[in-house]
C-alpha cells in the first residue's frame, strides 16, 4: 500500500473511536472558521512562501497577527512563527503550513473543534521536565543504569504542559477560586519528576496521577486524561525512543520504520481526524494500550505481511524445559511477569531476569539483600561466553540449577562462594548468634563450612569464631602488624556509610519477620518475604547502590539553583500542602480566612519549625515548616488589622483590633511576588492570582465555604483543643 491509502484505511477505521470523537464538534455539519484574515488567493501565496522556505512580507505578517476567528470566540493567529489562541501564546511550535492547509480547507475543516487541535498540536513540550544531574557521575552509576532516564519523561512533560496551559487560557476556574489550581499542580508535579534515577521517576509520576486534584475531574472528556488516572510503570526495555511526531520544513511528520529496519518521516495527510488520533496517542502513557498501538503503527508501518512468525522447536523444546523446572521447585521458584526468583539452600534469594548481562550473557542476576525498602546487589556467576546457537530456555534452567544449589555451585564459582560468605541469608543480622542458627538447616550449614574452609582466603563472615580460634589470630597478630587497627578502621567506615545513607539504622521488613519467627519459635517467613517481593516488583521500586567515598562527595557538591519550597516528602508527589499549590491554594485560603474573623477573633501561630496555625471560628489548620512561612503569616496579620497579643505555650496569639488597609491587595501582591520570584516558580503564573480582594471586615462570622473548615496540617492531631 501507499501512504495515502494507509492512511485513509486508519481513518476509516477509528473513525468512531474516542480518540477521535473528543476533537469533533456537536454540530458536525459546522464550520469552525467564522472569519479569515485575507482572500483565499493571499492565504495561498503565504502558503506558497513558508513551503518554499521564502521570507513573509510585513503585509503577509501583518494578516497571519490579525489571525482567523473560529466559533466559540475563539481567535487565532500567528506572530514570529508562533501560534496565539485568544492573545496567550502556546509553548511549543507548531507546523505553520499544515495548520494553514486545514485552516484553508473548508472541507476538511467542516465539523471539527480547530481550537482544541491547535492547542494539544501547540503544548507538546517535551522539554518541560528536565533531569537535574550532579556535578559528577561515578561509573557505578553508569555501570548499573541508576542514571538512565524514564522513556516516559517525554511524554510526562507533554501532557503536563498540556495541563497548564489549558487550566490558565481556557478553563473557568471553580467556584471560590479565581484562578484554575491545576497550573500549580502541574508545575508542582514537573518540579518532583527532575530526578534522574528512573524507578523514581515512575514512583512519583503514579504517585502524582493517583493522588490528583478533583479539579482534574474537569479534563476527563480527552481521552487520555482517564489513561493517566491509572498510570502503571512501562515493563519495555528502557531505550532510546525518539518523539513521534516532528515538524520538517513546517510539516507535520510522523517517524515510522521502513523495510531496510531504518527509521524515516512520513507526512501526516491534513485530516483533523488522523492528527486527533495521533495526538491522542502521543498524549497517552507509552504503557497504555493507546501508546502501544501507537508504536505498533511506526513499527510496522511498512510491513504487508500478516502472518505470525512461527517459534523453532528446539527453542519450543527448552521453554517447555524450563516450565516443567519451575513446576518441578515450586516451592523454591517464583515467577513474576518477566522476573525468576530462586531460593537458595542457606536462604539467599537470587532474582533472574531476561536481558543482556556482565560478559554477553543473556540474563542478569540481582542477590535481594532487604524488601521494604527493597536493596540488591548485581552478581556475576559466568565468566565464558555465550552462544546464539543454545536455546534461551536451556540457558536459564542451568542459572536456575546452579542458584538451587548454591552451596555445592560455590565450589565452582569464587563469585558466589565470595558472596554467600559475605551476606547473610535474607533477614538475618550480619552477625548471627546460636538462635538464629537453628532456622538454618544444619546438614547445609555444615557442608558450607567444609566448603569455605578449604579456601584459604575466605571465611563465613556472618557466622562468629569460637574463642580459642579469636584468640590465636589476636596472637599472631599482635606486635607483628596493625592488622586489628585496619579491621577496626573498615568497621568504623562500614558504620559511616550507613549512617551517611540512612541517618539512622534502618531495619527492613524482613529482618522483623525473622525476628518474630524467632521469638514465636516458628520457621522461617519465606511466603511473606516471597509476597513482600511482588509487591516490590509492582511498585517498580529498585535497589539501593552500594555506598563509597566519592558518592558522598558528590551528594555534597549538588546544589539547588534556587531557593527551595519547604516540602513533607512524606505527603504525596502534587499534594495540596506541598510546592506551587502551597502558596496558590493554602495560603491562599489563610488569607481569606483571615479576612473573614470579625474585629475581636483571635488565631494562634506556632513559633517553631512544624507548629500549627489555627483559628478561633473556622478548623483550617496549617503546619508552618520554616521561617519564611511564620513571615508570611505576620505579613497577612499585619495588612488585615492583626496585632501580637502575648504567647501560649509555643505559640503567639493575634488579635484582630482594626479594620484591614486600603493598600492591603496591593502591597500583598509586592510581597507574593517578591516571595516568588526567590523559588523556582520565578517565570510562573503569578500567585497573587489565586488570592481573594479584600472584603469589609464583618460584624460577626459569616457562614464560611467548606475549604475553610479543612484541616491542611502535615500530621492532623487528635484531642488538640481549637483555639477559641
Amino acid at each position: 500500500k501507499s501512504a495515502q491509502k494507509r492512511w485513509k484505511s486508519i481513518a476509516q477505521i477509528t473513525s468512531q473511536s474516542k480518540d477521535v470523537q473528543w476533537a469533533r464538534l456537536s454540530d458536525i455539519s459546522k464550520d469552525p472558521v467564522l472569519c479569515s484574515p485575507c482572500t483565499d488567493e493571499e492565504l495561498e501565496e503565504i502558503k506558497f512562501r513558508i513551503s518554499n522556505g521564502q521570507r513573509l512580507s510585513n503585509p503577509q505578517k501583518q494578516q497571519l497577527q490579525r489571525g482567523f476567528q473560529l466559533v466559540g470566540d475563539v481567535h487565532v493567529s500567528i506572530a514570529e512563527g508562533k501560534m496565539m489562541i485568544n492573545g496567550s501564546s502556546l509553548p511549543a511550535q507548531v507546523p505553520l503550513l499544515s495548520v494553514l492547509n486545514l485552516l484553508s480547507s473548508k472541507k476538511s475543516r467542516i465539523g471539527w473543534d480547530l481550537e482544541k487541535l491547535f492547542i494539544a498540536l501547540g503544548s507538546m513540550n517535551t522539554a518541560a521536565i528536565s533531569a537535574t544531574l550532579p556535578h559528577h557521575i561515578h561509573r557505578r552509576f553508569m555501570r548499573h543504569n541508576h542514571i538512565l532516564q524514564s522513556k516516559q519523561k517525554p511524554g510526562a512533560a507533554a501532557v503536563l504542559s498540556w495541563v497548564e496551559w489549558v487550566s490558565e487560557n481556557h478553563l473557568s476556574p471553580p467556584e471560590h477560586c479565581l484562578n484554575h489550581p491545576l497550573g500549580a499542580w502541574s508545575r508542582d508535579v514537573r518540579s518532583c519528576l527532575t530526578t534522574p534515577n528512573g524507578s523514581t521517576f515512575e514512583t512519583n509520576l503514579k504517585e502524582a496521577f493517583v493522588h490528583h486534584p478533583p479539579t482534574l475531574e474537569c479534563l476527563v472528556q480527552f481521552p487520555w486524561i482517564p489513561r493517566w488516572m491509572t498510570y502503571t510503570s512501562p515493563t519495555q526495555v528502557n531505550i532510546n525512543r525518539p518523539w513521534p511526531l516532528q515538524i520538517v520544513n513546517e510539516k507535520l511528520k510522523l517517524i515510522v520504520r521502513s523495510k531496510n529496519n531504518a527509521s524515516r518521516k512520513t507526512s501526516i495527510p491534513d485530516n483533523p481526524a488522523l492528527w486527533a488520533l495521533l495526538l491522542s496517542y502521543i498524549y497517552s502513557p507509552i504503557s497504555s494500550e493507546a501508546g502501544n498501538l501507537l508504536y505498533a503503527l511506526q513499527y510496522n508501518w511498512t510491513n504487508t505481511e500478516s502472518t505470525v512468525s512461527s517459534i523453532s522447536s528446539p527453542i519450543k523444546r527448552s521453554i517447555q524445559f524450563l516450565r516443567q523446572v519451575i513446576d518441578g521447585n515450586s516451592d523454591r521458584i517464583f515467577v513474576h511477569e518477566q522476573y525468576m526468583l530462586v531460593i537458595g539452600r542457606l536462604g539467599h534469594f537470587f532474582e533472574i531476569k531476561v536481558g543482556r548481562g556482565a560478559h554477553g550473557a543473556p540474563f542478569i542476576i540481582n542477590s535481594i539483600d532487604s524488601l521494604e525498602p527493597r536493596s540488591s546487589t548485581p552478581l556475576c556467576i559466568y565468566d565464558s561466553s555465550f552462544h546464539s546457537s543454545v536455546p534461551l530456555g536451556d540457558t536459564i534452567v542451568s542459572v536456575l540449577l546452579a542458584l538451587l544449589d548454591d552451596v555445592k555451585t560455590s565450589t565452582e564459582i569464587d563469585s558466589l562462594q565470595k558472596y554467600l560468605c559475605h551476606h547473610p541469608p535474607l533477614g538475618f543480622p550480619h552477625l548471627l548468634h546460636e538462635g538464629h542458627l537453628r532456622l538454618l538447616n544444619a546438614s547445609t550449614l555444615t557442608e558450607f563450612k567444609q566448603i569455605v574452609n578449604q579456601s584459604r582466603d575466605s571465611r563465613i563472615r556472618w557466622l562468629k569464631e569460637s574463642p580459642r580460634e579469636n584468640e590465636n589470630e589476636f596472637e599472631q597478630i599482635q606486635g607483628q602488624n596493625m592488622m586489628h587497627l585496619f579491621r577496626r578502621n573498615i568497621a568504623f567506615n562500614r558504620n559511616r556509610w550507613q549512617f551517611d545513607n540512612h541517618r539512622r539504622p534502618r531495619t527492613s521488613r524482613c529482618d522483623t519477620l525473622v525476628e518474630h519467627a524467632l521469638a514465636a519459635d516458628s520457621a522461617l517467613p519465606h511466603p511473606q518475604f516471597i509476597e513482600l517481593w511482588h509487591e516490590s516488583l509492582e511498585k517498580g521500586e529498585e535497589g539501593h547502590m552500594h555506598n563509597n567515598y566519592a558518592h558522598r562527595r558528590m551528594l555534597r557538591e549538588i546544589v539547588p539553583p534556587q531557593t527551595p519550597i519547604a516540602t513533607n516528602n512524606r505527603l504525596p508527589t502534587g499534594d495540596i500542602r506541598n510546592g506551587e499549590r502551597r502558596f496558590c491554594e493554602v495560603f491562599s485560603r489563610v488569607w481569606e480566612a483571615m479576612m473573614h474573623h470579625p474585629i475581636g477573633s483571635t488565631f494562634r501561630m506556632g513559633v517553631v519549625d512544624g507548629g500549627d496555625l489555627t483559628f478561633e471560628h473556622c478548623h483550617l489548620g496549617v503546619t508552618l515548616r520554616g521561617q519564611q512561612e511564620r513571615r508570611i503569616i505576620r505579613r497577612f496579620a499585619n495588612l488585615l488589622g492583626f496585632v501580637e497579643n502575648g504567647t501560649f505555650g509555643q505559640r503567639m496569639v493575634f488579635v484582630r483590633r482594626d479594620h484591614a488597609r486600603t493598600t492591603a491587595f496591593r502591597d500583598l501582591s509586592t510581597f507574593l511576588d517578591r516571595v516568588q520570584g526567590n523559588t523556582y516558580a520565578a517565570n510562573t503564573s503569578p500567585w497573587r492570582w489565586h488570592y481573594a480582594q479584600v472584603v469589609k471586615t464583618p460584624t460577626a462570622i459569616p457562614a464560611l465555604r467548606w475549604e475553610l473548615e479543612q484541616d491542611l496540617r502535615d500530621s492532623k492531631r487528635k484531642g488538640v483543643p481549637r483555639n477559641r
